[in-house]
C-alpha cells in the first residue's frame, strides 16, 4: 500500500509536513510519478523519493513540507510502485488551504471499539482505542484531575511510570481487566506508528491507533469500560510548537480535554 498521510487543512501561509507511507520498502527503481500539480513548490523525482525514505516501524515514509500560499484545494501527486513485485498505487490525496484554522473541540477525537458486539465465553476479545486527529502536530498528556492524583504528565514519564491506566487514560483500567479477563496481549502504540487517513462522522482525520489489547473472558456477563481521558496540545502548523514553547506560559498551558466512549462488553 502507498499511502499520503497528513492534516486535510492548513491556514494560509502556513507550513505542514505530509508524509507518503509504504507498507514495504519499494522495489529498487520501480517508483513512478504518474502526476505531477504546478501549484506544489516541491519537486516529487521518483529517485529522490527512493534515497531519502525513512522508516517508522515495518513501515517506510518519504517526508515533505507543504508550503499554504494560496486559498483553496491542492491535489498531491499520484506515487506508483512495486513492493516485492506487486504494483501498487497511491489514492487521490490533497489538502485544503483555509483563511483560519482554529483549535476546536472536534481537533482530536478517541474512539473506544471491539472487534465484535458480543462474544461467548472461550472467545477473543480485541477492545482497541483509536485516535482521530485534524492535526501533524499534537502532544497527549495525562489529564489534569488524574496528575493532581500522582499521575505523571507527560507520556515520557508514563513510558518510565509502567502504569496501564496512565498509558490508555481510563482510572481503574488495570483493576476492570484484572477481574473479569486473562490478557492474551497488549499493545500500546507510544511512537505513534500506523498513521492512516480515516473518515469519521463526515470528517476527514489522520486516525491513529493509542492500545489494542486481546482478552480472554473468565465468566458471563457485561463488563463496562470507563471513557478514556487525555489533555492535548495541539500545533496547528509547523512552527507552532517552537513559537509556543517561546512564548507566555499561559499558551504553553492552553490544552484541550478529549474524552472517548465508555463501552460495554457482553459475554454470553
Amino acid at each position: 500500500m502507498i499511502a499520503f498521510v497528513g492534516q486535510p487543512q492548513i491556514a494560509l501561509h502556513q507550513s505542514t509536513a505530509i508524509k507518503i507511507y509504504f507498507t514495504s520498502k519499494p522495489d529498487p527503481g520501480s517508483m513512478v510519478i504518474t502526476s505531477t500539480n504546478s501549484e506544489l513548490e516541491t519537486e516529487f523525482d521518483a529517485s529522490t523519493i527512493e534515497k531519502e525514505l525513512e522508516t517508522e516501524g515495518a513501515n517506510y515514509f518519504y517526508e515533505f513540507q507543504f508550503d499554504a500560499g494560496a486559498l483553496g484545494k491542492v491535489d498531491f501527486p499520484v506515487v506508483e510502485a512495486q513492493i516485492a513485485g506487486k504494483k501498487y498505487t497511491s489514492q487521490p490525496a490533497s489538502i485544503e488551504v483555509v483563511e483560519q484554522l482554529p483549535v476546536d473541540s472536534k481537533a482530536v477525537r478517541t474512539i473506544l471499539i471491539t472487534d465484535r458486539e458480543q462474544y461467548f465465553l472461550g472467545d477473543t476479545i480485541t477492545l482497541s482505542l483509536f485516535e482521530y486527529s485534524k492535526f501533524m502536530q499534537f502532544s497527549r498528556f495525562t489529564p489534569a484531575a488524574l496528575v493532581k492524583k500522582g499521575g505523571p504528565e507527560a507520556m515520557i514519564a508514563v513510558i518510565d511510570e509502567g502504569n496501564v491506566d496512565y498509558k490508555v487514560g481510563i482510572e481503574g483500567f488495570k483493576k476492570t481487566i484484572d477481574n473479569h479477563f486473562h490478557v492474551a496481549s497488549f499493545d500500546w502504540n507510544a511512537d505513534y506508528q500506523g498513521k492512516t487517513m480515516s473518515q469519521l462522522d463526515g470528517e476527514t482525520y489522520i486516525k491513529d491507533l493509542i492500545f489494542e489489547i486481546k482478552l480472554i473472558p473468565k465468566s458471563k456477563g457485561t463488563v463496562t469500560i470507563g471513557k478514556s481521558s487525555f489533555d492535548y496540545k495541539v500545533y496547528p502548523y509547523l512552527n507552532a510548537f517552537k513559537e509556543q514553547l517561546l512564548g507566555p506560559e499561559e499558551i504553553l498551558r492552553e490544552r484541550i480535554n478529549v474524552q472517548s466512549n465508555s463501552l460495554d462488553i457482553k459475554i454470553q
